[in-house]
């Protein structure tokens, strides 16, 4: 996937991929990114511990219903969802609940989320 930002006048590569907890960039991506955004205001404005960093990939990976989205930008790491698949009894649906939704700084306003 393709953007263009309009503010730079430049193009962009997007990439989005459903993240393989088993693949050590990917997990550390999501370690990294999920620090960032604890590291934010909207965050807490606290660094994640080593540990949670460290081992955030490999738990998650044994929640069968856990899902992460990375976006990668010009192959940087971007953006993170969290999702975890539930289902809704009201509508007798599968559902997804997306816990965390961050993008670093640097990639804000151009459109990832």
């Amino acid at each position: 996937m393709y953007c263009h930002n309009i503010d730079e006048g430049t193009d962009l590569n997007i990439k989005i991929v459903q993240a393989d907890y088993s693949n050590s960039q990917h997990a550390k991506d999501i370690g990294d990114l999920l620090n960032a955004y604890a590291l934010d205001p909207m965050g807490g404005g606290k660094a994640l511990e080593e540990r949670v960093k460290s081992s955030l990939a490999s738990e998650l990976a044994r929640i069968p219903c856990a899902f992460s989205i990375l976006c990668y930008v010009d192959d940087k790491a971007a953006g993170l969802v969290n999702c975890f698949q539930s289902f809704s009894t009201f509508q007798c649906k599968p559902l997804i609940n997306i816990h965390d939704v961050t993008v670093n700084n640097e990639y804000r306003g151009i459109g990832l989320c």
